[in-house]
């Protein structure tokens, strides 16, 4: 059966593996970019910045990186989530207090989308286990069985003592929908704190940019669409403090007798939402703090649209499963004629 892993929502060039390259001024004398990617948190990580010192404020912002990744990836047994996990029903665990500020604004998340987003969804993820476990389908019976293990709100956080535990045998954190976005953010206070006021950390469609480009042109950002590689369907410009997010059925998936399997799931029915192909948002980041994109996947349109209202200038871009494409207002504009040949796949000033 095929499988297919689209790691990029919304198109950054980016290449795999690990490399670096990077220089202050060109030929012409403009200041050019220092662009560094690596591998983590399950996707292709790149941060381009301008600005003094780069190497070494980039190597500052992917140590955060790693440092975020050994305490959340529930995969890792070493890391501190996957301690509470093997804990739960049993005892609390002193934690990092970047893992109690994870599980706060998951916990605000939540509670905003009426549990469309919710960290304990481990139990589901594990069941499905896509990209880990073949085509495998769960039985109803077997979905039945782990969702009453799904609910934030037992999850219970003592701030006071940074210790976190799972009141009930069987329950599991999984941070994977929020931890990277929580990175990417820690990460731009290092390139900040180092001097660097332009700069572009894209973590797998999940993107954060500081200032503009040299000159004060915006980062130009296209976003894909989720049925076709090779085509864009919007173009969006970010400056200071812009964050976006994508989240897609074509990220990991698999496809079984004519139907689509996808890693994102509905944590109130165990089971992937049907209605939405990908959903991107565009804010602020200091005005909303930050909003998982995969939520509103699993809201769907209308209701997302509806829930969209309790998160302030957020912008989002729904695509349908059979096409169709649904902005905010503010966003209105940037979506490309469906007949448009796609747009060069770099930030193109």
């Amino acid at each position: 059966m095929r499988k297919q892993y689209l790691w990029l929502l919304a198109v950054v060039l980016v290449m795999a593996g690990s490399l670096s390259f990077g220089w202050f001024t060109g030929h012409n004398g403009q200041l050019q970019p220092y662009r560094e990617t690596r591998f983590l948190m399950d996707t292709v990580i790149e941060i381009t910045v301008y600005g003094p010192e780069p190497e070494s404020a980039v190597q500052a912002a992917f140590a955060e990186f790693e440092r975020l990744q050994a305490i959340s990836d529930h995969f890792n047994p070493g890391s501190q989530t996957a301690e509470i996990n093997r804990l739960a029903g049993v005892d609390k665990v002193m934690v990092d207090p970047a893992l109690l500020d994870m599980l706060s604004r998951a916990g605000e998340v939540a509670l905003q989308t009426g549990g469309a987003f919710d960290v304990t969804v481990g139990p589901l993820t594990g069941l499905w286990g896509i990209g880990h476990k073949g085509d495998y389908i769960p039985t109803t019976a077997e979905i039945d069985q782990v969702l009453p293990l799904v609910d934030y709100r037992r999850v219970v956080v003592d701030r006071t003592e940074n210790t976190v535990f799972l009141p009930q045998a069987g329950m599991r954190l999984d941070l994977g929908g929020i931890a990277k976005g929580y990175a990417i953010n820690q990460a731009v206070d290092i390139l900040q704190a180092r001097g660097i006021r332009s700069a572009l950390i894209n973590a797998g469609g999940d993107i954060r940019v500081i200032g503009q480009k040299p000159g004060g042109a915006p980062w130009r950002i296209g976003v894909q669409d989720p049925r076709n590689s090779d085509r864009l369907i919007a173009r969006i410009d970010l400056t200071e403090g812009d964050t976006m997010g994508t989240s897609g059925d074509y990220q990991r998936y698999f496809i079984k007798d004519g139907v689509r399997y996808a890693h994102i799931l509905d944590p109130r029915t165990g089971r992937q939402p049907q209605e939405v192909a990908s959903v991107t948002l565009v804010y602020k980041y200091g005005r909303t703090g930050l909003v998982p994109s995969s939520a509103f996947q699993v809201l769907g349109v209308e209701q997302g649209l509806a829930v969209l209202r309790r998160f302030p200038g957020v912008e989002a871009i729904f695509v349908t499963v059979d096409g169709r494409i649904i902005t905010t207002p503010g966003l209105a504009d940037k979506v490309n004629d469906q007949s448009m040949e796609a747009l060069p796949l770099t930030d193109s000033g």
